[in-house]
């Protein structure tokens, strides 16, 4: 392997990503805590998050969090679209996975709305989606260092 090699925010991301789908339901706390140890590690790296981190972060929520707990997958997804929201990473895909994880009442509360698209948020919220197209495919973001 090549020793000078270090994680960036693709890598982070996928391991935050492997913890939303933690196939057995036993694991699923030790894997929620492991995706939030690894987030706050990124961050601290100086490694910023992006739309689809945050998509990452929200689908953990999701899946690793009890629906029966919906105090808890609120307050915490909240947060995360708030996070988001501030950095401007907000797309499609934030929003489709916010949906997933909050209540239509939850949803409509942070949105302002109950629509999924991002074409109806404050330009705010989506400054940083540079989106462009490769071939025939929309490429959405980046994982750049912190300005």
């Amino acid at each position: 392997g090549i020793k000078s090699a270090k994680p960036n925010g693709v890598t982070y991301t996928s391991v935050i990503n492997a913890c939303a789908y933690s196939k057995h339901p036993g694991d699923r706390k030790d894997a929620f805590e492991i995706a939030f140890r690894v987030f706050k590690q990124m961050t601290v790296k100086d490694l910023r998050p992006d739309a689809v981190t945050y998509t990452c972060l929200l689908n953990v929520c999701r899946y690793c969090l009890s629906k029966t707990d919906e105090k808890l997958r609120f307050n915490i997804s909240k947060s995360l679209f708030k996070e988001c929201s501030e950095a401007g990473f907000v797309n499609d895909c934030v929003l489709r996975a916010l949906k997933k994880v909050a209540t239509k009442e939850q949803y409509i509360h942070l949105v302002g709305s109950g629509e999924e698209s991002s074409s109806h948020l404050p330009s705010a919220w989506t400054r940083m989606i540079a989106q462009r197209l490769k071939g025939n495919k929309l490429v959405e973001s980046n994982y750049a260092k912190r300005p």
